[in-house]
């Protein structure tokens, strides 16, 4: 965690004029400061900032706060992440305390000016880059670097005094400590949204099987919860209300070089449930764009799945068979048009699952039937008939034959009376305390819970208004918890979830022996840490 005392260090020097000056044009108006609200909608100024006071106030909506908090609200970021935001605004140095996950963060900064230092001394690396259509100007502001062979490196980490137990900690040496992860590869450094280094990931230049390769997850870490290039993409995301999600680190580059700068991407992984929480935070429409491959089709049809039922607007652009956006944007190609051009998420969704079977056969249309019932199954119930409805044109059938159950919701409403009050317990403590939610948000994710997991995912997304939290905190028999007491509390929810893991992969006679040996000794490994006393983080593997 931030030191407290270096938090009112920072709050000293920061001016919340300058600030929020940076967002909204700011006009004096007495001893104060006056604009358009940037929370709402309107046509004369009720926005106001007090510079003797440091705070703004909103007379229209309501919005007040101090300068973290404007930061907070206008860039959708977390407490910490605000506090970070306005420390590197103002070139300050935080001071953490041991158990915060940032504190070796100086650590990858070496790693990688390190690495920067070596992309000039190898030509092969940085004519790659060349090659591929990148400016000096572009490897400078990604600040992409080569990592040299493996002694080299040790030697660097020795002379520098990096320690090894936290090289290995952070991902820079492999679990054993006996060399790098990345060897002769074009290094990307993947920043956090707040712009500091978490990662890494790597292009071998060397004819090595595996070509691109990324950081395992650490405790700064998770590569299935983080977009890169999301730190130079926020602030354009939140001005034009618009994201483009790509699968590659060269994607990402060579778009925000030609000047389309919403531009991320997923590491390594399809688009995941885990991605949500920060795609909710900043509410865009959304382009999804992958590779035109079978891979990358698959993967757009999955996250088509997965946002259009979370109720994302947006779709798919497909580019040239063979083509990555990097490509399109090397040759030149007018990529504001092809991103307009995009397949709402509907359908692409309903397109491209029928595509799989051949329609004019009776069997195979009852299959593409089914196969489209079940996806509407998934869906909330204001999405279903809309949905059913489309889905009936595109297969030339009436819409009576998707027609899905409709749930009960009177029913659903009195489902849910229940409540446990270690689950609760922890939800409560998150809603007074969501500072830390960093410090457990990798060791807990909603799956673990039995009763309350839709409040925990509603927690982790910053919901604060949804009622159903409000119920919990607002009971008395529900306690909020000190850290310590908070970590132990998971624990002993973690050792029966690992538990009831072990038995089901046990028991699943799907799993390949060998597949299924490696998974029970990771997860006998997992509860064994815990029953020390120790918290292991989650992994969607299990």
């Amino acid at each position: 965690m931030i030191k407290a005392e270096s938090i009112e260090n920072l709050k000293s020097i920061i001016d919340i004029v300058d600030v929020i000056g940076n967002y909204v044009q700011l006009k004096k108006q007495g001893s104060n400061y006056a604009a358009l609200c940037p929370f709402h909608s309107e046509k004369t100024p009720s926005f106001v900032v007090s510079p003797s006071k440091q705070i703004f106030h909103c007379f229209g909506c309501g919005a007040s706060g101090d300068a973290i908090k404007f930061i907070m609200d206008i860039e959708k970021l977390t407490y910490p992440e605000a506090i970070e935001k306005l420390a590197n605004m103002y070139n300050f140095k935080l001071e953490y305390t041991s158990s915060n996950n940032f504190v070796h963060i100086d650590l990858l900064e070496k790693v990688n000016s390190f690495y920067i230092s070596n992309l000039y001394k190898n030509k092969e690396a940085l004519n790659y880059l060349k090659e591929r259509g990148l400016f000096d100007s572009t490897i400078e502001k990604f600040q992409l670097g080569y990592a040299p062979g493996s002694f080299e490196q040790i030697q660097f980490f020795k002379n520098a005094n990096l320690n090894n137990k936290d090289l290995i900690e952070l991902g820079v040496l492999n679990e054993s400590g006996e060399y790098p992860r990345l060897i002769e590869r074009i290094t990307f450094p993947i920043f956090s949204q707040s712009g500091k280094i978490i990662a890494f990931g790597g292009r071998t230049i060397s004819n090595h099987p595996a070509k691109y390769i990324n950081f395992t997850n650490t405790k700064i870490f998770n590569k299935s919860k983080t977009f890169y290039g999301l730190n130079f993409a926020r602030e354009h995301i939140l001005r034009s209300k618009k994201i483009i999600i790509v699968e590659g680190y060269m994607d990402v580059i060579m778009l925000h070089q030609a000047g389309i700068e919403n531009a991320t991407a997923t590491l390594g992984t399809a688009l995941t449930k885990e991605h949500l929480p920060i795609l909710q935070k900043l509410k865009p429409n959304i382009t999804v764009a992958y590779d035109s491959d079978t891979a990358g089709i698959n993967a757009a049809l999955k996250a088509s799945k997965l946002l259009y039922k979370e109720y994302f607007e947006g779709g798919v652009v497909l580019f040239d068979e063979g083509e990555d956006p990097a490509d399109a944007v090397k040759k030149n190609k007018n990529i504001q048009e092809i991103m307009n051009n995009k397949i709402s998420f509907s359908d692409f969704i309903i397109e491209y699952t029928l595509k799989k079977y051949n329609l004019k056969n009776p069997v195979a249309k009852k299959d593409a039937i089914e196969e489209i019932k079940s996806y509407i199954n998934t869906l909330p119930e204001l999405l279903k008939e809309d949905f059913a409805n489309k889905a009936a044109r595109f297969l030339q059938i009436s819409p009576q034959f998707l027609k899905v159950k409709t749930k009960n919701f009177s029913q659903n409403l009195n489902s849910n009376k229940k409540i446990d009050i270690a689950e609760a317990s922890i939800i409560k403590t998150l809603y007074e305390n969501p500072e830390i939610m960093n410090e457990i948000v990798e060791y807990l994710t909603p799956e673990m819970f039995k009763t309350h997991s839709y409040e925990l995912s509603e927690i982790y997304k910053e919901n604060f208004e949804n009622p159903k939290l409000i119920e919990i905190v607002l009971r008395d028999d529900v306690k909020i918890h000190d850290l310590k007491t908070l970590k132990n509390q998971i624990r002993k929810i973690l050792i029966p979830f690992y538990q009831e893991k072990i038995t089901q992969i046990k028991l699943n006679e799907h799993v390949e022996t060998n597949k299924k040996m490696h998974m029970l000794k990771m997860l006998n490994l997992k509860l064994l840490r815990l029953k020390k006393g120790e918290l292991v983080e989650s992994d969607s593997t299990f």
